[in-house]
């Protein structure tokens, strides 16, 4: 049985000399790259990286070999199996086929317990998904086809959940939050909305990136950007901090500056865990996906980076106790909204001024009135009620799935397993002296 490694993406060229043949998959390599590879007798294991990405290939054989066509009868060129057609410009069956793009699209790590040179055929090319990740290379399968299945992706991952129109929406209070989920989105995706640094930074400036919404919306990630785990924490929470700021209560000169602190430590981790899990798209339910497609998974052996590996738990808490639910209830963005602006305007952190925990309340208060509301102008009246509950039931679950994952990261932090975010860990860290669950 051939084990996994985690292994960061790279486009640098190094050799090293290690146990394991590690592949990149971020990038497809052409057949210079190969050349990297050696094998020391000194050593157990050997370690390889890509040294030339796929855009090496010049234009001229692109062409050429998109101009190829299949002969009926050919064998796979991977594994000698038969040949379903020409795929990633060579000729190849389904299974070399699929597992080519999976290992490109999801960014995935393999390495070799042998030489780095299995023998890979029809009947063995399951055994080593690294040698056989390595023979692709080598007869030639080209990844840049899979620009296009990512931008296609993109689109997908983009493309909002059936929105209400803000022109059917009566309540003023559930029309402006709906109007603030809107830019949300728009924000977390763009490149120039702050990610802070501290929450200190992110409440020096009163104005909230909301109220300027125009600037940022107009630049965006490109398609091909990909990010990682740590900027997307780091920009939900910080686009959270904002979507707080734009609120006329938190501007309130009755809060002193340690409430909104405390309001921020004790319900953004909340905020950030239903985020992750409602903007999944719709069709996914063992995964959570972020805007550029990046994707954690339920199932532990598709969390094969090493920036996944610590935080698969968390990633599994999201999806059973969030996603899921959520899902079967299928919560509507007006009830999203309205459900994170509940969690966020919470009395019961116990650092809160008195003053403040009035202002809290009352908005609270307003926000579960729009709530039912909302509910009982589509529901009959017993079925309203019960929906009612068990959105409310909900936040429960959130907050546990929270307090688990500040837990985990602190512990990462701790015994320096990664390095997260200095916004995600003084959040985390500060929790304890906030707040309590």
């Amino acid at each position: 049985m051939h084990d996994t490694t985690t292994t960061a993406a790279e486009t640098s060229a190094e050799t090293r000399s290690k146990s394991n043949v590690s592949y990149d998959c971020s990038h497809v390599l052409d057949n210079n790259s190969l050349s990297a590879l050696h094998h020391d007798d000194d050593e157990d294991q050997v370690h390889r990286t890509a040294n030339q990405v796929a855009a090496s290939f010049s234009k001229q054989k692109l062409k050429q070999e998109a101009l190829k066509k299949f002969v009926p009868g050919e064998a796979c060129v991977v594994c000698g199996d038969a040949a379903s057609g020409i795929h990633y410009s060579v000729s190849s069956c389904n299974g070399c086929k699929t597992f080519f793009r999976r290992v490109l699209i999801e960014n995935r790590t393999y390495s070799c317990k042998g030489d780095g040179n299995c023998p890979i055929d029809k009947d063995m090319r399951c055994s080593c998904r690294h040698c056989r990740f390595k023979k692709c290379l080598q007869v030639g399968m080209d990844g840049t086809e899979l620009n296009i299945e990512r931008r296609r992706k993109r689109k997908i991952v983009d493309t909002p959940k059936s929105e209400t129109s803000i022109n059917e929406i009566q309540d003023d209070v559930v029309r402006d939050l709906v109007l603030k989920e809107r830019k949300c989105l728009k924000l977390l995706t763009s490149t120039l909305a702050p990610i802070h640094a501290s929450i200190d930074e992110a409440l020096s400036d009163p104005i909230s990136t909301f109220d300027h919404f125009e600037q940022y919306e107009r630049h965006q990630l490109a398609p091909e950007d990909q990010m990682n785990f740590s900027y997307w924490r780091a920009k939900i929470l910080s686009t959270v901090i904002e979507w707080a700021k734009s609120f006329p209560e938190f501007q309130l000169q009755k809060l002193s500056r340690r409430d909104r602190e405390s309001l921020i430590v004790h319900s953004s981790f909340s905020n950030l865990v239903l985020s992750e899990a409602f903007h999944t798209p719709e069709r996914f339910t063992d995964r959570i996906v972020f805007p550029d497609g990046l994707s954690g998974f339920r199932n532990l052996t598709a969390n094969i980076l090493k920036e996944r590996s610590g935080l698969i738990p968390t990633v599994v808490a999201v999806i059973n106790n969030i996603l899921v639910p959520i899902r079967k209830m299928r919560m509507t963005e007006v009830e999203y909204v309205l459900l994170q602006a509940i969690i966020f305007f919470d009395r019961e952190c116990i650092s809160l001024s008195d003053e403040c925990i009035k202002i809290v309340h009352a908005k609270r208060k307003q926000l579960l009135d729009s709530l039912r509301r909302h509910l009982d102008s589509l529901y009959p009246k017993n079925e309203s009620a019960h929906r009612f509950a068990a959105l409310l039931l909900r936040i429960s679950n959130v907050h546990k799935v929270a307090a688990f994952k500040r837990e985990t990261l602190c512990t990462i932090e701790t015994f320096n397993l990664m390095s997260p975010h200095p916004l995600t860990m003084e959040i985390s860290k500060k929790y304890p002296d906030v707040s309590f669950f």
